[in-house]
């Protein structure tokens, strides 16, 4: 990512407070946009903390806990009985993306996978040497997206998914700031956007997606979207200086 690379540029910044939203702005800031907190959805607490908890009591039985998100990590460690990862944990711990793997070691976690293709799909790739009957845990957000469960079943692991937290779209979204690029890091955000506003102001506008489901969320809408060639703020940053008229792009 290089420094100046958006230059001017005013960046709507959709994502929830707290997910690495400040993250965020910092490194579109650092490329020399204007970075505009505009969330769209709010992160909730599960309707019950049952399952979750339930699953914290069995913890030893796992060889595998998953997160795929930061948001996953601080309400599963906060259901924790000391509020982090104690120093006895018997499951190792995979993450998707540095981010998160940084937040379950700020939380006294030892990180043993991180895949280098930061989705889903890179760490069901490395996962593939686990042998039948192996169990994971997975906290993630309610109806969050399934593909590394049902990639690790068809491997006969035995996976559960517990909700950890939940998406909420902001109700009664005001008119945003004026802005050149609106950035949408999940589908839940980018639908929470149309379902207020609708799509008019996003016409003439660059609208860049976290990915492709994210991209299909905007198809279905029918908006074109630059997508980030990986799914992380600098790939944000690529895609967004490739795509911005005024930058060049095509």
């Amino acid at each position: 990512m290089s420094r100046g690379s958006l230059a001017g540029l005013r960046i709507l910044l959709t994502r929830p407070e707290g997910e690495g939203a400040d993250d965020w702005a910092a490194a579109f800031e650092r490329a020399g946009a204007l970075a505009i907190p505009f969330p769209t959805v709010s992160i909730i607490p599960p309707e019950s903390w049952r399952a979750l908890d339930a699953a914290i009591e069995r913890l030893d039985s796992y060889g595998w806990v998953v997160f795929t998100s930061q948001t996953a990590v601080g309400f599963f460690a906060g259901r924790l009985p000391s509020g982090q990862f104690g120093s006895d944990l018997h499951a190792k711990i995979a993450a998707v993306g540095k981010s998160t793997a940084r937040s379950i070691e700020q939380l006294g976690g030892k990180v043993a996978l991180v895949p280098t293709d930061n989705r889903q799909e890179g760490l069901a790739k490395d996962l593939g040497f686990l042998p039948a009957g192996t169990r994971l845990l997975l906290p993630m957000a309610e109806g969050g997206r399934t593909l590394l469960a049902e990639t690790l079943q068809t491997q006969r692991c035995i996976v559960d998914v517990v909700t950890a937290y939940r998406t909420h779209a902001t109700v009664n979204l005001p008119d945003p700031p004026a802005f050149d690029v609106a950035v949408f890091a999940s589908p839940s955000a980018l639908r929470a956007f149309v379902t207020g506003l609708g799509t008019s102001m996003l016409v003439g506008k660059t609208v860049a997606v976290i990915g492709p489901t994210t991209a299909k969320e905007a198809i279905d809408h029918g908006l074109r979207a630059a997508v980030a060639p990986s799914p992380s703020v600098d790939g944000l940053v690529r895609a967004i200086s490739q795509s911005h008229p005024n930058l060049g792009g095509t």
